[in-house]
């Protein structure tokens, strides 16, 4: 604890910035590259499992076509083995980020997308979602402090989207307005949350 103390005193003394920005640059650096796609991966095993792997390694589910519900890694069927398309993918206080999302490119048979209570998803992620844009159908975001006004918007680019649930987002400062924002761009998809509710559930 003594070498530590003398380590954080050294640090600001030398670079005049707070030892946590360098803390969080760390973390950010590790889950850019727990999140990262690997191209060769995804050539070799194809997409499906390749977003799989990416889901499961950062602490999600993945739900496959046959209805089976995949939450340990380690019991991912043999490479030698094909693996189902993915269906759902559950990232409830998981570590995955924007940094991940283009794997969501093509997966065929992907329609939920649940992110609940993952302090890692934000404005970027909300826009990454567009890389699920043509099967996605029912997405979810709630308890995620990250995310802003701007970052809801940017789901209006999920034009298939039939369901889009939204609440406790701490950093929306105009809840409604951008509910309304989403339904003149997604005329088709029903839209759950209130302004209240919002406020309510944080």
């Amino acid at each position: 604890m003594f070498a530590t103390k003398h380590v954080i005193s050294a640090h600001r003394l030398i670079t005049n910035k707070p030892w946590r920005v360098q803390t969080r640059s760390f973390w950010e650096y590790v889950n850019m590259m727990f999140n990262k796609p690997d191209p060769d991966r995804i050539k070799l095993v194809g997409p499906d499992r390749a977003c799989a792997e990416w889901v499961l390694r950062n602490g999600g589910k993945v739900v496959w076509a046959n209805g089976i519900t995949l939450a340990d890694y380690n019991l991912l069927p043999s490479e030698k083995d094909s693996v189902p398309k993915v269906l759902e993918i559950d990232g409830t206080k998981s570590s995955i980020s924007h940094y991940g999302f283009p794997h969501l490119s093509g997966c065929t048979m992907l329609q939920k997308i649940t992110l609940h209570e993952n302090k890692y998803i934000d404005d970027r992620a909300m826009k990454g979602l567009a890389y699920g844009r043509e099967t996605l159908s029912f997405v979810q975001v709630s308890k995620c402090a990250n995310v802003t006004d701007s970052g809801v918007k940017e789901l209006k680019s999920l034009s298939k989207l039939q369901t889009l649930i939204l609440f406790g987002l701490e950093s929306v400062g105009n809840f409604e307005e951008c509910k309304q924002y989403l339904k003149s761009q997604l005329p088709n998809c029903k839209i759950e949350g209130d302004a209240e509710k919002n406020k309510q559930q944080i």
